[in-house]
């Protein structure tokens, strides 16, 4: 039992009690010098850090995917119930946008604040969120707050549009693809247009709505006098209107045609002219009127101004001046009538010219006197103004052809055309048998009836008269009776006196020939924009008023014209505001800038 004996020795070696404590120290002692297993301690520890760090990424992902779903649907509720299109409450769309989103438990009406109206809605919401956590828990942190705060307003803001539509000659011609007259698919798209800024009356989404009607202002959706409407027609030239005109700086020789006339420079500002309102301080220089003369017959001919100048004397293209009355509107578009050359370069000069702020002074005195409504004082609106917009609605079925106009200078003042008053000689009254005409280079006058020169106007003096005739002087066996001259020198009192006719004068009795004939006069004042010379018009004109703000959409109605294609797409405010259309596509246009101008007019 050798083994037996073995184990009982060795317990006998350690079994005392001094051996046994000595043991235990020195295994103590060891176990602490021991370095096996100290990095699982370590590791352990690094181990519940990352354990901790991740789920503190873990809480922070879950919150912010939680706060942006909140945030994100409180931002698309918010702005759903700011729409002024939305029928239901402010709070009853946000409440079911969070609903829907199974998130309604986090929002109660209390924190929904919203005041609306016809023209404006305000919602604003907040909320104060937060979420539990799981594993910042570990660090004492129970929950992650998120205040959330979305507030949205649109307001129907005030406009100001003009809508410039060709006329000329070409409208009156056939559509192939539209099935009817250009004028008539104009007018139609035209009233359509104004109907939909003016009313938008309820039902206008069903088939067949017609949009050509008045509609019942009950059932209109626009308020009244938040926009308004210049109508501008225009061909070769634009027809202000007497009316208008009488408000605005316009020279005064004539008030036959209302036309006026602007020149190079003028397409520069969207000002009409240098200064083309009273008592606003911006020069002494008006508007020019465009002379009522006669263009284009012969120096001979008797003249007829009526029917031989640029500006038609037609009532039914004058300008329509800030209007929001929807039969007014109607009535103007509906009397169009296609004549004329093209010129759509002053069509965009009126079109911008309405809407530019210098105008204000004129609508004052306007609505003093009841000629536009009185709640557009203050009209057209400062261009920095907020909440407001100022738009031109541009179309043309063509190009800019040309323009007959007189040069400056020779549309009234002193023409150098003296007329006898009361001429002592009343045998014959003829206009011709009255005037002399001063030459400034050889300093006197000429008398064509006398063909000669005197160095006074007829009716400022006398004149010798030589007055001859035929007498009997012999006679001649061969040849009968010989005859001679006898003249006898008479002194002729003119009677007078001479007045100097301004050129306004001139052009009712002579042709614009005959004034060029005569050798020291200037040749062709009568002068003609070509077609270059009015694209660049243009193209100042379009740039001016998109310098100034002012939004511009075009149109352009069965053109064929490559070049005149692009002027009229680098016209347009951008691009995509180009509408090159044919048929009855053109009240789809009108139609689609109408809702394109809503839209602007909805400040977010």
């Amino acid at each position: 039992m050798r083994i037996c004996a073995g184990e009982g020795s060795m317990t006998k070696r350690l079994g005392g009690t001094g051996a046994t404590v000595k043991a235990k120290r020195s295994f103590t002692r060891g176990f602490m010098r021991d370095e096996d297993g100290s990095f699982i301690i370590f590791g352990l520890a690094i181990f519940m850090l990352m354990v901790l760090a991740g789920g503190i990424g873990v809480d922070v992902m879950r919150y912010e995917a939680h706060r942006t779903k909140v945030q994100n649907t409180l931002d698309r509720a918010v702005l759903a119930a700011s729409a002024l299109d939305q029928t239901l409450d402010p709070d009853v769309v946000v409440l079911d946008y969070f609903t829907k989103a199974g998130l309604g438990h986090l929002v109660k009406s209390d924190d929904i604040t919203w005041d609306a109206n016809e023209t404006e809605r305000h919602v604003s919401v907040s909320l104060d969120l937060r979420m539990g956590t799981t594993f910042l828990r570990m660090a004492s942190l129970e929950y992650l707050r998120f205040p959330t705060v979305s507030a949205a307003q649109e307001v129907a803001s005030l406009s100001e549009i003009s809508l410039v539509l060709d006329v000329s000659g070409s409208m009156g011609s056939w559509s192939s693809s539209a099935g009817d007259y250009k004028i008539n698919a104009l007018e139609d798209a035209a009233k359509q247009f104004v109907n939909l800024m003016l009313c938008n009356p309820t039902g206008s989404d069903a088939n067949g709505f017609d949009w050509t009607a008045v509609p019942n202002p009950n059932d209109c959706t626009v308020e009244n006098n938040k926009i308004s409407i210049n109508v501008v027609p225009y061909s070769e030239q634009v027809v202000a209107g007497e009316e208008l005109l009488d408000y605005l700086n316009a020279t005064q020789e004539h008030e036959e045609r209302s036309c006026v006339v602007f020149y190079d420079d003028d397409y520069t500002s969207v000002l009409a002219g240098a200064n083309p309102f009273p008592n606003t301080g911006l020069g002494e220089k008006p508007i020019q009127r465009e002379a009522y003369a006669d263009f284009y017959r012969r120096w001979d001919q008797t003249p007829y101004p009526a029917g031989n100048q640029p500006c038609l004397d037609n009532s039914s293209r004058e300008i329509t001046f800030m209007e929001d009355d929807l039969p007014t509107l109607f009535g103007a578009i509906e009397a169009l009538s296609p004549e004329g050359w093209t010129a759509i370069d002053i069509g965009m000069k009126w079109g911008a010219a309405l809407l530019d702020e210098n105008l204000q002074a004129v609508v004052e005195e306007m609505a003093d006197d009841n000629v536009v409504v009185e709640d557009f004082r203050g009209r057209p609106f400062n261009y920095d103004e907020r909440s407001t917009e100022k738009v031109i609605v541009l179309m043309t079925d063509g190009i800019n052809t040309q323009g007959d106009y007189l040069k400056e200078g020779y549309h009234n003042g002193p023409s150098g055309v003296f007329i006898n008053t009361n001429p002592a000689d009343t045998s014959s009254t003829d206009w011709d048998r009255r005037i002399s005409i001063y030459d400034p280079d050889q300093d006197n006058y000429y008398w064509p009836w006398l063909d000669k020169r005197f160095d006074h106007a007829y009716g400022e003096g006398s004149y010798e008269h030589e007055d001859c005739h035929w007498v009997r002087d012999y006679y001649h066996w061969w040849y009968g009776w010989i005859y001679k001259q006898e003249c006898t020198v008479q002194t002729v009192d003119e009677g007078g006196p001479a007045v100097q006719l301004d050129f306004a004068q001139v052009w009712e009795e002579k042709t614009v020939s005959w004034y060029e004939g005569w050798a020291w006069t200037e040749n062709y004042i009568n002068a003609r924009w070509n077609y270059t010379e009015k694209n660049d018009h243009l193209k100042d004109i379009c740039q001016a008023a998109k310098d100034e703000g002012i939004i511009v959409f075009t149109i352009g109605f069965e053109v064929n014209d490559y070049t005149q294609d692009g002027i009229m797409r680098d016209c347009a405010t951008i691009p995509s505001y180009y509408y090159d259309v044919s048929g009855l596509n053109i009240e789809t246009a009108f139609a689609s800038i109408a809702r394109e101008i809503s839209k602007l007019r909805l400040v977010n």
